[in-house]
């Protein structure tokens, strides 16, 4: 393996590795001596990639926010409700993923994937960066409780359900 492939090798096993012992431990219980055990990667293999825990899972996160742009790179930027649905379906997609962050009591890593403040900001209009500001939030919002309650309902449910609150 060169370098590269034995980085990518290190990476993945870390993230399987915590992911799996989030399920049946603590998050804080786990240190990082232990996770590298379980994965059966060096201490020095670990610290080449992440400075915590917390690095591995937020890399992921990034890692599937750049898959959801990939999908959703052709779409209007002005479609909410498309918008909205590619979310869900790519957070329901993921859900064992976002499910153990929620139940890790990591959801700053699921506000951060949602909320882009450098995105947000960038845009050129004062009203235009409040107004995503306001839906960034909102959909958080909605995807933790959607989470909390075990991600039952689909994206078209969800679509509805929010559709309902314009006539309230």
């Amino acid at each position: 393996m060169n370098n590269q492939e034995k980085n990518t090798y290190v990476r993945t096993q870390l993230l399987t590795t915590l992911l799996d012992m989030m399920k049946n431990e603590d998050f804080n219980s786990i240190s990082i001596s232990s996770l590298v055990a379980e994965a059966k990667v060096g201490r020095a293999s670990f610290y080449r990639n992440y400075s915590t825990k917390e690095d591995i899972l937020r890399d992921e996160a990034e890692r599937l926010n750049k898959e959801l742009e990939l999908i959703r790179k052709d779409d209007n930027p002005y479609d909410v409700r498309l918008k909205l649905i590619r979310t869900l379906d790519f957070y329901k997609a993921h859900e064992d993923f976002y499910s153990t962050l929620y139940k890790a009591g990591q959801t700053e890593i699921i506000q951060d994937s949602i909320v882009n403040e450098e995105a947000i900001s960038k845009d050129n209009s004062v009203v235009r960066a409040y107004i995503s500001s306001a839906f960034s939030y909102l959909i958080y919002g909605w995807i933790i409780e959607w989470i909390k309650r075990g991600m039952k309902e689909t994206s078209d449910e969800i679509i509805a359900m929010f559709e309902s609150t314009k006539d309230r």
